[in-house]
């Protein structure tokens, strides 16, 4: 049983202020209520003095402990030595968190995954890598270790709604702000081309800024094709968005040469391999926005690199406009942007 103020319903607020403020009030529980009152859990002894207040004994729940980082959470239920094996970052995608578990901490897996929920309250799965990214499509097999059994969400991103599922699309939140960077350079009227479309986040971005585009998503991967339909209807952008399901290779010389006013390559890797179809369908003028993994310190000498090259073979000329490290990627790759316009 816990010591309690007992208030009535219309003066709770103003009373809890006043405990609050004497330091009586008693953090480490829930409040409870019936239909006239409200108990609030108090430290007797620092009750304000003078003031008349209805005591009362309740049984009340304890409030769950909040923890500011994982690490906190972990404390007492994993040693100092796994402490520091422990993976520190990891994604959250809507209300599921993707995490590594390295292998010295396997059968402490679900304890890491309930710390992460407990930190941060908006998840209801977590799932852990199982698995490097692979195959064409550049999936990665996930294993969820927490929560509710799913790998399907909704996740929001600068204006925008779209459905993911991190098990069967390549989805990264962490090019959040290359989606904002390059939507705010889109001019109206533009004719953009998004190469490995995905489940389409870099053209809702660009439709949530600028819809008087039209805007081409090539996506080879049929799940990743239907998501982005999807997505393309629950935000009604289906007069700027076309879904194009296949394979860029095949599709850009047939329909799209000489089309694009601006171009998108946001490829996991290999994007370096599509150049040559981007000279293809850029227009004088053209800017594309390449994406590249490279060494640390040399990564954007291999990138202008790549591009010089896809330039002289396509018998185009390709001028730097901008380039940005978009994040590390391991401690030796990170993964670097390159825009450059087409002559």
């Amino acid at each position: 049983m816990v010591p309690c103020v007992k208030v009535k319903k219309q003066d709770a607020e103003a009373l809890r202020r006043k405990l609050i403020e004497a330091g009586a009030f008693e953090p480490g529980y829930v409040p409870a209520k019936d239909e006239k009152y409200v108990f609030f859990p108090v430290r007797k002894a620092s009750l304000p003095l003078g003031m008349k207040l209805s005591l009362a004994q309740k049984r009340l729940l304890p409030r769950k402990q909040r923890f500011h980082s994982v690490d906190e959470a972990l404390k007492g239920k994993l040693s100092p030595k796994e402490l520091e094996h422990l993976t520190r970052s990891f994604d959250v995608i809507g209300d599921i968190a993707i995490v590594e578990i390295p292998d010295s901490l396997k059968k402490k897996e679900r304890q890491v995954a309930r710390a992460v929920m407990e930190v941060h309250r908006q998840v209801k799965t977590v799932a852990k890598k199982a698995g490097p990214m692979e195959g064409v499509f550049r999936t990665r097999k996930v294993k969820v270790i927490a929560g509710e059994r799913r790998t399907q969400t909704v996740y929001k991103e600068h204006g925008s709604k779209m459905r993911v599922d991190v098990a069967k699309a390549y989805f990264s939140p962490r090019l959040s702000f290359e989606r904002k960077r390059i939507a705010g350079q889109v001019k109206k009227g533009e004719k953009i081309l998004a190469l490995f479309a995905g489940v389409g986040p870099f053209p809702l971005a660009i439709a949530r800024r600028q819809p008087n585009v039209e805007i081409a998503a090539i996506e080879l991967n049929p799940d990743a094709v239907r998501l982005m339909k999807e997505n393309v209807k629950l935000n009604n952008f289906g007069k700027t968005i076309r879904p194009i399901p296949g394979d860029v290779h095949e599709i850009v010389p047939k329909r799209f040469a000489g089309w694009a006013d601006r171009i998108l390559m946001p490829l996991p890797k290999g994007a370096h391999e599509f150049l040559g179809d981007a000279f293809a369908a850029a227009k004088p003028g053209c800017i594309v926005h390449f994406y590249h993994f490279g060494p640390v310190g040399s990564s954007f000498a291999e990138a202008r690199k790549l591009v010089r090259e896809a330039a002289r073979k396509a018998g185009r000329k390709a001028e730097l406009t901008g380039e940005r490290v978009v994040r590390p990627y391991s401690p030796q790759t990170e993964q670097v942007a390159i825009d450059f316009s087409v002559q």
